[in-house]
């Protein structure tokens, strides 16, 4: 079945006046000259995150299929066991810019530290007080374009 622009903003206004109601994002999609994209719109003053870019109809229709699902089934433990901490794999996935713990970006980052052949920067976030430790391995080099 074809997927139509009208459906999915209409899809998107749906979660976003209800599952997604009373959570930190709201979701939007939007046409783009290549495609569709998709993004997580947050509450506060944190930047929109594209989740999906230059897609197609039925490819952001997955993503905000995905968003939905992930949002029903964190409603679903949030009552019994919610995660105190994002999984590392989120963490990395985010690029270590937000919080572990309360997801928000105002981290205040230190010094880079070499430690057991990786580096270490030791972070602290400005909104719960979380401390943590980001790790950085070296995954190669490039060699700079000469003009």
């Amino acid at each position: 079945m074809k997927v139509t622009e009208k459906q999915l903003k209409a899809r998107c206004t749906e979660l976003n006046m209800g599952p997604l109601k009373d959570t930190a994002f709201g979701l939007k999609v939007e046409r783009t000259g290549r495609g569709y994209s998709c993004s997580l719109i947050y509450r506060d003053s944190t930047p929109p995150e594209i989740l999906i870019a230059d897609a197609s109809a039925a490819e952001a229709d997955a993503c905000i299929c995905g968003v939905a699902t992930t949002s029903t089934v964190f409603k679903a433990i949030q009552g019994t066991i919610k995660p105190e901490f994002v999984p590392q794999e989120v963490f990395v996935k985010q690029h270590g810019e937000r919080c572990p713990r309360c997801g928000t970006r105002d981290i205040n980052a230190g010094q880079v530290t070499t430690v057991k052949g990786a580096l270490e920067q030791y972070c602290s976030c400005g909104r719960c007080g979380l401390t943590w430790h980001g790790l950085y391995r070296l995954g190669g080099y490039e060699l700079p374009l000469i003009a």
